[in-house]
């Protein structure tokens, strides 16, 4: 697939999923923030992260079989990538262990859901590991069934950083 038409496909998904997302009143500059995002003692993190701070679209590839999702995609917003992961802001509660699939406008990744914190009741910040990273391609917007654990061959994947 070109790349506009990954493009144009990606701006149609996101004018059509929820964004029921509530930032705090204290968030009010979140979209501006960018570069390397402070480290504390005790993260406990491997790689250093950098503030991506866009809007993206999550389907709900492999949920807990406890937790039952919508097959329908959910806006996101973006907030670090690592070279093994990314964190992101969605409107909902996820769980560890959840694997997802997260659209972007210049890139598709598969996720595996390592944490999820509470900030307000309708925006959860989710930490999440790199599975595999794909180049724009028409895959990335099939529905879910499309996207088991074992149709994405890891051979198709491109592991690059992200």
């Amino acid at each position: 697939m070109l790349e506009s038409d990954y493009l144009a496909r990606f701006r149609q998904l996101t004018r059509s999923v929820s964004w029921g997302i509530e930032l705090p009143s204290s968030w009010k500059n979140y979209f501006q923030e960018k570069g390397p995002s402070p480290s504390y003692p005790g993260d406990g993190r491997m790689h250093p992260r950098i503030r991506l701070r866009t809007h993206g679209v999550v389907f709900f590839d492999n949920p807990l079989p406890s937790v039952p999702r919508s097959s329908r995609p959910m806006g996101v917003y973006t907030k670090d990538f690592s070279r093994q992961g990314c964190g992101f802001l969605i409107n909902e509660q996820l769980f560890p262990e959840e694997e997802i699939r997260l659209v972007l406008p210049s890139f598709w990744t598969r996720l595996t859901v390592v944490r999820a914190r509470r900030i307000t009741s309708h925006c959860y910040e989710i930490g999440a590991t790199l599975n595999q990273r794909f180049d724009p391609e028409e895959r990335a917007f099939q529905p879910c069934a499309v996207h088991g654990p074992s149709s994405l061959p890891s051979s198709e994947a491109s592991t690059a950083s992200v």
